[in-house]
């Protein structure tokens, strides 16, 4: 069971009384997660806090077709803190994914409409709880800001060969195309470059695509249209273009 001296240390519950947070306690439930383990994902419904009880919970953006990946963690957080802040936002979506990082996580859960209702009843207790809780939303906001500015996390490379026998071919507008589908999808961990010529000039306009953990793939006799059908299923999806590989 949920003790008052652990709820004492979690950081939205600061300030409250010993008659507050007992009434919070009757709200919580405990569960447990192992490595790997996912608590909720990016675009679900939240509808409650989670506290960790004992562990490590990773913030992670997924990427469509590939599987969670540590290297795509945002940033983490660990006994006695807070996520779920997002259940008192509209749209009351989650923003990140989040995943067991320890061996095992011990999660305390509490849902937001219990919660809602405790407020109702006690406002001095709903203005420290929600004061905490800004105070949480903007820590994390602020590490979601470093993490936009750093180096991408995720390691997916897009090279357009553009060499001179690449370019009489068509590599430019393929490059071209390639970058207006990066603008449009808004996706921060593709990288593209241009490269030189890999000695496979019959077969240019050549395009090299480089996902961690993946086989490398090349590309033959690139178009736009092309080029575009590579970004939308292969970089997006996961679905490898095997028509268009070279042999």
């Amino acid at each position: 069971m949920v003790v008052l001296k652990f709820l004492k240390s979690v950081d939205i519950f600061k300030g409250l009384g010993d008659d507050q947070l007992k009434k919070i306690e009757k709200g919580c439930q405990e569960k447990e997660y192992h490595i790997g383990n996912r608590l909720f994902a990016e675009g679900e419904d939240s509808d409650r806090l989670w506290i960790v009880a004992d562990g490590q919970v990773d913030l992670r953006f997924d990427l469509p077709g590939r599987e969670a990946s540590a290297k795509n963690t945002i940033f983490s957080i660990t006994t006695a803190q807070t996520l779920g802040w997002s259940s008192f936002v509209p749209p009351k979506k989650y923003k990140l994914s989040a995943y067991c990082a320890s061996r095992t996580c011990k999660i305390i859960q509490i849902e937001n409409g219990f919660l809602l209702g405790l407020f109702e009843k006690d406002a001095r207790m709903g203005y420290r709880v929600i004061t905490n809780l800004t105070g949480v939303a903007s820590m994390h906001f602020h590490q979601l800001q470093n993490s936009a500015t750093g180096p991408p996390v995720a390691g997916i490379k897009v090279t357009v060969h553009l060499a001179t026998c690449g370019i009489a071919a068509g590599a430019r507008p393929v490059m071209t195309a390639l970058m207006e589908e990066l603008y449009d999808s808004g996706r921060q961990d593709i990288k593209v470059e241009s490269g030189g010529c890999i000695g496979k000039c019959g077969s240019e306009p050549n395009v090299t695509v480089e996902i961690d953990g993946e086989e490398t793939i090349i590309y033959q006799k690139m178009t736009p249209e092309k080029i575009r059908q590579v970004f939308r299923e292969h970089l997006l999806k996961g679905q490898v273009q095997e028509k268009y590989k070279l042999a």
